[in-house]
């Protein structure tokens, strides 16, 4: 009797006996015959290197490290010299402008020197004519020796400044010029045709070149006023 058959008839076989026969009875009863069993294949998995360690990963990074602190060393150096030259630069500038104002005040001293030693050579004359006149009795002071005194010193004026380059100019024409020339007083007249023109030159102008810097004082005629003709009443 096989296994399948005691199973049925309530024989109970041995542990080991009773699977292996009822495996063979179902192998039977399905017509086929256990196939052998495939072998387990393996999944592919990850890498399976191992992990570097910490020493090697420091070695990998040095190179990394020492570049970046390289470029670190570089800005630096090159922010110092960037500094360094902003300072001299600096230096530079501020003597050349120390060197420009000296150049600046010695150039002023040698334009202003001549016209300061007239103004002291007119300051000693004026002084000389003033002693010289206290000197002279009362009478002998008469307003002709003033204006006389005063004159000379005009020219002496005058003089100094053309040695600046500083002219006297009186305009040619008669006629009131506006641009050129100051009226200081006005001189009232009949005559229509010397309304407008100068009745007096007082005092020159003065120019430097094509600047002018004093216009010439002078006195023009103007129309004198009519009095007005009141008609009787009808």
């Amino acid at each position: 009797m096989d296994g399948a058959e005691q199973w049925e008839a309530g024989a109970e076989p041995a542990d080991g006996e009773a699977v292996e026969s009822a495996a063979a009875g179902v192998e039977e009863a399905s017509g086929g015959e256990a196939g052998e069993a495939e072998p387990a294949t393996e999944e592919p998995g990850l890498d399976d290197t191992a992990a570097p360690s910490g020493a090697e990963m420091e070695a990998a990074l040095e190179p990394l490290r020492a570049a970046i602190t390289s470029g670190f060393a570089d800005v630096l150096r090159a922010f110092e010299d960037k500094i360094a030259y902003d300072h001299t630069k600096e230096r530079q500038i501020d003597r050349l402008h120390a060197e420009l104002q000296e150049h600046k005040r010695d150039l002023l001293a040698k334009i202003k020197r001549p016209l300061i030693q007239g103004i002291v050579r007119l300051h000693d004359d004026l002084g000389k004519v003033v002693a010289a006149l206290d000197r002279r009795p009362a009478e002998e002071l008469t307003p002709e020796r003033f204006f006389r005194a005063f004159d000379g010193f005009a020219d002496d004026i005058e003089l100094l400044l053309g040695q600046h380059g500083i002219e006297t100019y009186s305009t040619p024409s008669q006629e009131f010029d506006p641009r050129q020339q100051t009226a200081l007083r006005t001189e009232t007249t009949d005559d229509p045709q010397l309304v407008g023109t100068i009745a007096a030159r007082l005092r020159p102008g003065f120019a430097e070149g094509e600047t002018l810097l004093q216009k010439e004082r002078v006195a023009v005629y103007a129309a004198s006023r009519q009095p007005e003709r009141r008609e009787p009443p009808e």
